[in-house]
């Protein structure tokens, strides 16, 4: 009789584990999605099915994500708009200062009028990048890619270089590609003097560096530089200081490839920047 009961308390408790297990289930992807919550990279819809508290809850968390969604979405077209509208009025005091007299002071005007363009146009670069899935995927010999960039760089006048080779076709969106690496290119460019590209395979995966030998960036900093408008502050002035949107549309548009940017500083100084890419299966 005593095994007969042990026997019987034994699957009551394991019924009831299994009950306990099936009942949390839900809640347990709820608790996942909600930390891995991140608006740059919109995730699927929960399962709304399962007990009426659990799936309310799933039903709130989808309406919540697609409410960020919709919100960042029109926040974008926002900018995209503003940037594009702002283009006409500063071509028409471009023209009117060519028009003028030299003097110091159209000079400074015109440099004024240098930057807030190239802040336009960077305006409307990010806001198309938080689209930069639209562009269609095609396939890339990516060597060939990569020399073409380079010796795009080296007509220019500019120290750049490639080492390594992938060996390997990529299935991509070739002008969100390049403009990442452009961009990465150019900040080391700016602010070293030269760059190198670096390509190979690491754990499965492509991985793309540009390396440079500025001044680096401070560690706590590393990852504030990929947000939008944000500028270290050694970079906050007209000689080497750009928009701050720069290291963010390549951030942006890494993440709409499937992929990951990632910055380092590099021993005895400089910067890595590495772009890491799903091989194609």
């Amino acid at each position: 009789l005593p095994v007969v009961l042990m026997l019987q308390l034994a699957v009551l408790l394991l019924c009831t584990w299994l009950a306990v297990r099936t009942a949390i289930r839900p809640l347990t992807r709820l608790a996942q999605a909600v930390d891995h919550l991140d608006p740059d990279t919109p995730a699927a819809p929960l399962d709304e099915n399962g007990p009426n508290e659990v799936a309310y809850a799933a039903r709130a968390f989808n309406a919540l994500q697609g409410r960020i969604g919709d919100y960042l979405k029109e926040r974008m077209q926002l900018l995209a708009a503003i940037s594009h509208d702002l283009q006409t009025p500063i071509t028409r005091m471009k023209l009117r200062v060519e028009q003028m007299d030299p003097s110091p002071e159209s000079e400074r005007l015109w440099s004024d009028l240098e930057e807030m363009q190239h802040l336009v146009r960077e305006g409307v670069a990010y806001a198309r990048s938080m689209d930069g899935a639209s562009e269609a995927q095609r396939r890339v010999d990516l060597d060939a890619f990569l020399d073409s960039l380079v010796l795009d760089y080296q007509d220019a006048g500019q120290q750049v270089s490639l080492q390594g080779r992938a060996d390997v076709p990529l299935e991509t969106r070739p002008h969100a590609l390049r403009r990442v690496l452009g961009n990465l290119l150019d900040n080391a460019v700016k602010f070293s003097g030269a760059a190198q590209l670096e390509v190979g395979r690491e754990d499965g995966k492509l991985c793309i560096r540009v390396l440079d030998r500025g001044p680096g960036i401070a560690e706590e900093e590393l990852e504030e530089v990929l947000k939008p408008f944000y500028r270290v502050e050694s970079s906050r002035n007209r000689s080497t200081g750009g928009t701050g949107l720069g290291l963010a549309i390549a951030h942006q548009l890494s993440q709409a490839l499937g992929g990951r940017l990632t910055l380092a500083n590099r021993d005895g100084g400089g910067l890595c920047a590495q772009l890491e890419l799903p091989l194609p299966t």
